[in-house]
């Protein structure tokens, strides 16, 4: 039966997440076990390696009786899983393992780890820092945005329709005399200039936004807690 695994956050120096990272996963599988020959006492990375020394070395040192030696264990091996390092979320790492005793252990004398945070961490808190947003997202009718590649480069133009599936716009450009729809995708377009929006909220949808805050509870979530130190 595969052992449950759970997901810790570790604060690191902002600009440091992958230098941490590394050293976390040589710790976790740069270090192998140590086995020792009882007999010349060299050391190995496997018993099996270490009793086929054994079977000459014994000779040359005229021993009889002996048994391989376990000197060290890598205790992170096979206990965690993962290590997650969001490009769009910074000073923070996340490891995925079993107890969170590993999380101390595998962070022990790294360099630039500032803390770690109280409590587990869900998947839902951190997933959308694990994929990126699409491209057409924030981009609305109206808007003025520039086309930044394609033949129409440098051009400005206003956004007539998104089309959020297929992460396109439906541009009309400014300087055209023409009114004719250009249809480019959301990562060549950058908005300069956002459309006016005017929203009327009444007391009624104010109050329903007010009990909608109120089920959820920040203290739910991991960033409520604060670091260990």
């Amino acid at each position: 039966m595969e052992t449950s695994t759970s997901i810790y956050a570790v604060r690191t120096t902002i600009g440091q997440e992958r230098g941490v990272t590394d050293l976390i996963t040589t710790a976790v599988i740069g270090e192998t076990d140590v086995w020792q020959c009882p007999f010349c006492s060299e050391d190995f990375s496997s018993e099996k390696a270490t009793l086929e020394h054994m079977k000459s070395c014994k000779k040359k040192k005229k021993k009889k009786k002996g048994e391989p030696k376990l000197i060290s264990t890598n205790q992170l091996l096979g206990r965690v899983k993962a290590i997650l390092v969001p490009e769009t979320l910074r000073g923070y790492v996340f490891i995925e393992t079993t107890e969170f005793r590993d999380v101390e252990i595998a962070i022990s004398g790294v360099p630039h780890v500032r803390g770690r945070v109280g409590g587990k961490v869900s998947l839902e808190e951190i997933d959308r820092f694990l994929a990126p947003p699409p491209a057409a997202e924030g981009i609305s009718e109206n808007d003025v945005v520039e086309i930044i590649s394609g033949p129409f480069k440098g051009e400005r133009a206003k956004v007539v329709r998104v089309d959020a599936g297929k992460e396109e716009l439906i541009l009309e450009l400014l300087d055209s005399p023409y009114t004719i729809p250009v249809r480019v995708h959301a990562d060549f377009a950058k908005i300069v200039e956002r459309a006016e929006k005017k929203e009327e909220i009444s007391e009624e949808d104010a109050d329903d936004k007010s009990e909608d805050a109120d089920e959820f509870s920040e203290e739910d979530s991991f960033w409520a807690h604060k670091p260990d130190d």
